[in-house]
């Protein structure tokens, strides 16, 4: 059976658990098995020169398989959010991603998980965006085939307009009035 894999948050605590049942802070426990490790590698200097170098090869060997294990793991969890963020976003291309999704996924966020973020993000600003462009649009003065903008009327200049002139400009004065601030 396959032993689970503990986090940094649960070895923390074992250490902090055994330091206590020895009445020692975390840093002290981890000092005093230090310095008994120190001792038994002492005490093994009086074997002989055939077996110290028997046990040193066994521990280049062991960290040898360590470090492998531990590089196939992440190259196997590289594989894996590649094909996760290949299957949620084909679309994206790498150079397509941003340095701040970059940043994300260095502080420990998946790939996908950065990107999608990313996304809902920045469609929420370019929504906000085009909405601020859609009510200016709203407020700016229209304008016709030829260019010209169509005329805006102040409520004083509305005011200073004989009749005539009011029922030529009826049309755009009314445009006019929703943009008053009353």
């Amino acid at each position: 059976m396959e032993q689970k894999k503990l986090t940094n948050e649960q070895m923390l605590e074992i250490l902090e658990e055994l330091a206590d049942e020895n009445g020692l802070t975390a840093e002290g426990y981890l000092s005093r098995l230090l310095s008994e490790n120190k001792a038994t590698e002492k005490n093994l200097q009086n074997l002989p020169e055939e077996v110290l170098k028997e046990l040193e090869n066994a521990k280049l060997l062991k960290r040898e398989k360590r470090r492998s294990k531990k590089q196939s793991e992440q190259e196997e969890y590289i594989k894996k959010e590649t094909e996760k963020f290949l299957s949620l976003f084909p679309d994206v291309k790498p150079d397509e991603i941003p340095e701040s999704v970059w940043e994300e996924v260095t502080n420990g966020v998946s790939l996908p998980h950065a990107y999608a973020l990313y996304s809902v993000i920045k469609r929420s600003e370019n929504d906000y965006a085009e909405q601020i462009n859609r009510d200016n649009t709203l407020r700016a003065t229209p304008r016709f085939e030829d260019g010209k903008t169509e005329p805006s009327f102040t409520k004083e200049q509305v005011e200073a307009m004989s009749p005539r002139e009011v029922s030529k400009n009826f049309k755009h004065i009314l445009k006019s009035i929703s943009k008053w601030k009353f």
